[in-house]
């Protein structure tokens, strides 16, 4: 009987995983469409007054303070001084947000809560 058990807790974990995955891609092609390198360092030259903004590598999910699904890592310079941040796409509003590293003194030019 504990045999039995065990195959359809199996079998009930593989369905739910199936299931998971089914959900996942009609949520990764809502969000890939906006979330492109360019529209986020688009976005950074907008708001940041760098000297040279460049993104690292991709974040998935994203860790950012409002957990965010998707965004980069990216690179800003300005006089001299240089930080690393994410910039993550926020699904529900539409529209990226971003943050510098706090262990960067560059981290100054952050947005205000």
């Amino acid at each position: 009987m504990s045999g039995h058990r065990s195959t359809a807790a199996l079998m009930e974990h593989r369905r739910l995983k199936r299931m998971c995955r089914a959900a996942v891609v009609p949520m990764i092609l809502l969000i890939l469409p906006a979330c492109t390198p360019q529209e986020a360092t688009l976005r950074l030259k907008n708001d940041l007054p760098a000297d040279s903004i460049e993104i690292i590598h991709a974040r998935f999910p994203c860790r950012s303070p409002d957990l965010h699904f998707f965004g980069y890592r990216f690179r800003v310079s300005l006089n001299k001084e240089y930080g690393d941040g994410d910039i993550c796409w926020n699904l529900l509003a539409q529209k990226w947000t971003w943050y510098i590293l706090p262990e960067y003194k560059i981290s100054r030019l952050n947005v205000r809560k």
